[in-house]
């Protein structure tokens, strides 16, 4: 383990509107550590991600001739290298528990809240191609919405995003904060006494829902027709919570 101090800096290749790419963000910045940061374009990122990692999905980060495609890597490799506000926990079992969890936020909950929300949105054109063009111009908002008639039945088949009638996705994000509602009744953290990798990931995929005023990234107002349920789930304990960890801790 070192301080960081020999290391280059890392590139953070990322999409300016996706939660999971905030995920590797927030850590970056909650470690403090001077980095750039490349956005690219929805679609456009595949190519990107094959020719940088030989993989399609974003965010994937450099480190002088290393290349993580994963944001669970990434955090790994980041408090290997920049030990000061480490996201894992010290103690062995607390550490074991909050990579458990994050692995079951990465594979669960952040998975329904992009297919929830691609579920309102891609009935309306206009706001999907706001969304997607966030960290762009006005020439990338006008293209995509050129391009969205295109682009949405392969990101409905891409991202598992149901029809508006199919329930499933509100059905897993519901129950994924009631889980997080019972771990946290009497304690500020998901994992020990401090903020973990945990905390970060669980915030992450939830802020869009429950705290999106208060993302760097200007994000378009959540859709209509979605607005009910992200009331729902923001005056939940649970969702108290993930806006609460989010504010407290994002900028911190």
């Amino acid at each position: 383990m070192d301080n960081g101090e020999n290391s280059p800096r890392p590139v953070l290749w990322h999409l300016a509107m996706s939660h999971y790419n905030e995920k590797a963000r927030w850590a970056l910045d909650w470690k403090r550590i001077p980095h750039t940061r490349r956005a690219t374009m929805p679609a456009v990122h595949v190519a990107v991600a094959k020719r940088l990692a030989g993989t399609e999905t974003f965010p994937i980060l450099q480190i002088g001739d290393e290349v993580l495609a994963d944001s669970s890597e990434i955090i790994a490799a980041l408090d290997q290298r920049w030990p000061a506000r480490p996201l894992l926990p010290e103690d062995p079992a607390d550490c074991d528990r909050a990579l458990e969890l994050q692995q079951q936020f990465d594979t669960i909950l952040a998975p329904a809240v992009r297919s929830l929300v691609y579920q309102h949105l891609l009935v309306n054109p206009d706001l999907s191609a706001k969304l997607l063009a966030v960290g762009g111009g006005a020439g990338r908002e006008r293209m995509l919405r050129l391009v969205q008639p295109a682009m949405a039945p392969l990101m409905r088949k891409n991202f598992d995003v149901p029809p508006q009638s199919d329930d499933w996705p509100e059905r897993i994000v519901l129950a994924q904060v009631e889980r997080i509602e019972a771990m946290t009744e009497d304690r500020e953290f998901l994992v020990g006494d401090r903020f973990s990798v945990a905390d970060l990931t669980a915030a992450s995929f939830l802020a869009p829902l429950v705290c999106l005023d208060a993302m760097p990234a200007k994000l378009p107002a959540l859709p209509d027709s979605l607005q009910p349920f992200a009331e729902r789930i923001t005056s939940m304990p649970g969702g108290q919570w993930a806006a609460e960890t989010y504010r407290a801790n994002r900028f911190g």
